[in-house]
């Protein structure tokens, strides 16, 4: 019980594997794959929703209303409320409008009734049982809007079925042309019932069956137009901003040291090759070095690992000026400061820790293409270690 985290680490801050297979043994996997500073950084907090490993509200609220969801037993868990409902291709009002029939959060005749409210329940337009599958699809004055909106396929709504069903069934629903109405019309026309309905209840006004579906069908051009204009005046959001895939390195000093790094990942046996090469006016020819390294749970792990490794390196061989280059991007971005990955801290904090032994220092992306030395010694020697340990 008094067993504590650094129990399991060795005196130079790696795991004691004996140990953690000996009190962990259903764990000992996903222990070593962890990777704890060398350098004795400070303990801190992580946040394991996120990649980040920062708390936030966002992800708070998320990560509670999964919970939840899985300690719910409705059988309509598999509704997709992203895709169907706020990914939909409408206003954002009508998106919570969407959410607010299927949530029963409209003041409909049996939503009332069901809160104890005094109020008339029955249809405005029949006198039925007003509830939102009478209102919007099932109601004579309903199905006269829907008849008078050219749909390109007649969508039919089967007795019994609630309202998720119909926005499924409705999701594809496409009016003909020359209406010139991209998308589905469905929330349009609810919307236009609904308003309709209004109008009954609180202005004592009629409205047609042929006005309501033509408000419906004008709303949703409207809209339509009005996407095409915000496109037309910024290209950027008609198509998708292209990243520069140029190299982003540092300039280089006359007499630095330029060390470029790799990885190669195996998923299936956890391992790694880690490699790193030396070149400059300061060596005569290019000096390479590899590894290879266990329980290695990815491959931003394995680049960040190939980093440090080559830094070690370098200190051994007395190099003070070295500019490093890696083809990964995040990791990059993270020793820069520029993003956090909960994964990498460790290792972040021990290349921190060495980068105080050299004078000068710098970290640039380098293209994939540029870095095809090490890129090769990394996956021979992840090939050499695999066919050893099948071998023996």
């Amino acid at each position: 019980m008094d067993l504590m985290v650094s129990d399991l680490l060795t005196d130079d801050l790696n795991w004691n594997r004996a140990r953690v297979e000996k009190f962990l043994p259903e764990l000992s996997t996903k222990i070593m794959s962890l990777h704890p500073s060398r350098s004795g950084m400070e303990d801190r907090f992580i946040w394991q929703p996120l990649p980040t490993g920062t708390n936030s509200t966002r992800s708070g609220y998320f990560s509670a209303s999964k919970k939840v969801k899985e300690q719910s037993t409705n059988t309509d868990d598999n509704f997709n409320w992203i895709r169907e409902v706020w990914r939909h291709k409408c206003s954002l009002k009508l998106r919570l409008f969407l959410w607010s029939i299927i949530n029963n959060a409209l003041p409909l005749g049996e939503n009332l009734q069901k809160r104890g409210i005094l109020s008339t329940t029955n249809c405005t337009k029949c006198n039925e049982q007003e509830t939102k599958m009478h209102i919007f699809f099932t109601c004579p004055f309903a199905v006269e809007v829907w008849k008078s909106i050219p749909l390109r396929n007649a969508v039919h709504i089967a007795a019994g079925m609630d309202f998720k069903e119909a926005l499924l069934r409705f999701k594809d629903a496409v009016c003909l042309p020359p209406t010139e109405i991209v998308g589905s019309i469905l929330p349009w026309v609810l919307w236009s019932l609904w308003t309709s309905r209004n109008a009954v209840l609180f202005d004592s006004k009629e409205i047609t069956p042929e006005e309501t579906a033509t408000t419906g069908l004008r709303l949703a051009l409207e809209w339509n137009q009005a996407q095409d204009k915000r496109i037309k005046s910024n290209p950027l959001l008609g198509r998708a901003r292209t990243k520069n895939n140029r190299s982003t390195t540092a300039p280089l000093r006359n007499n630095s040291i330029s060390c470029k790094t790799d990885a190669a990942w195996n998923e299936t046996r956890n391992k790694a090759g880690l490699a790193w090469n030396f070149s400059g006016p300061q060596v005569s020819r290019t000096i390479i070095g590899s590894s290879t390294q266990e329980f290695i749970s990815s491959p931003l792990v394995a680049e960040a690992l190939a980093v440090r490794a080559a830094m070690e390196a370098a200190k051994e061989l007395g190099f003070i000026n070295l500019n490093v280059f890696s083809d990964s991007t995040t990791l990059i971005r993270a020793i820069n400061g520029r993003i956090q990955r909960k994964e990498l801290i460790g290792i972040i904090s021990d290349i921190q820790s060495i980068s105080s032994g050299f004078t000068s220092l710098s970290f640039s992306h380098i293209p994939r293409l540029e870095n095809s030395l090490s890129d090769s010694i990394a996956k021979e020697a992840l090939h050499h270690s695999v066919t050893s340990s099948v071998a023996g």
